[in-house]
């Protein structure tokens, strides 16, 4: 049985996404620019997120942080949304010394348009692992670094800096809960017709499966996903995910894999 809901459409004429349904899960935050650039490319874009972010539990010690910025060296900045959070609370211009770290192209352009000057930012791999094999990341003997995320996460970046001689502060800017989504919510979102879905955590992943029963699991299996990293398609697969495409980084890669996919017709 197939989700997916295609209008008669012409091929001649037809933008690369014309008739399909992409499920965008992010949080609704960050959604926007992929939700738009789906539906320029003729798509309609759900917009139904797997993670809503609230504020740590502890607002104060990244509220500190950022009224100490001048005493650090470096900040690194783990997600979009710690980034977007940093820079929408300082309520000041950003340190014109201080360099920040991101792992995605997308965050490094939105940390230039907030006001930094240095940013370090792996051009190809777009994780922790790409961002620590940076040359400013390297030797950090006695470098204060403050560390921003969410709370929970990977341990890789705080214990790899802290290794290569950092001194480190990490704070959390928010924290991801799961989304006001059922079994039955999610029955009558495929039902409604989904084409593809794009997860950008391997997070994601697993809240999408734990929320879903008997019901939705098995047509959970059998959607179509577009993930942008080896562990969210790990993720996937672990849940029995069987259709997952390893999509490009950023949005506009993202979008131009689904169009590369929908191009030609499937079988």
């Amino acid at each position: 049985m197939t989700s997916s809901r295609r209008s008669t459409i012409n091929p001649a004429t037809a933008l690369p996404l014309a008739g399909r349904r992409i499920w965008v899960t992010r949080p609704q935050a960050q959604a926007g620019t992929l939700a738009a650039l789906i539906e320029a490319q003729g798509g309609t874009a759900i917009r139904q997120p797997l993670l809503d972010i609230a504020p740590p539990a502890d607002p104060a010690p990244f509220a500190a942080a950022l009224n100490a910025l001048e005493t650090f060296d470096l900040v690194v900045f783990v997600s979009p949304t710690a980034l977007d959070l940093g820079f929408a609370r300082l309520g000041r211009d950003w340190p014109a010394a201080l360099p920040v770290a991101v792992v995605g192209p997308g965050s490094a352009a939105r940390a230039r348009e907030f006001g930094a000057v240095t940013v370090i930012s792996p051009p190809q791999q777009h994780d922790s692992e790409g961002l620590l094999q940076e040359a400013g990341m390297q030797d950090l003997a006695g470098a204060r670094v403050l560390l921003v995320r969410g709370e929970g996460g990977r341990d890789l970046l705080p214990e790899t800096l802290a290794a290569r001689g950092a001194t480190l502060t990490m704070v959390s800017a928010y924290q991801r809960q799961p989304p006001a989504l059922d079994d039955a919510g999610l029955v009558r979102l495929i039902d409604a017709g989904i084409d593809a879905a794009v997860l950008s955590s391997s997070e994601a992943a697993s809240v999408l499966f734990t929320l879903a029963g008997g019901a939705a699991r098995e047509r959970l299996q059998s959607l179509l996903y577009f993930a942008p990293h080896p562990r969210i398609v790990a993720a996937l697969h672990a849940h029995g995910a069987t259709r997952v495409e390893t999509c490009a980084t950023g949005d506009t890669g993202t979008v131009a894999s689904l169009c590369h996919h929908f191009a030609d017709p499937q079988p």
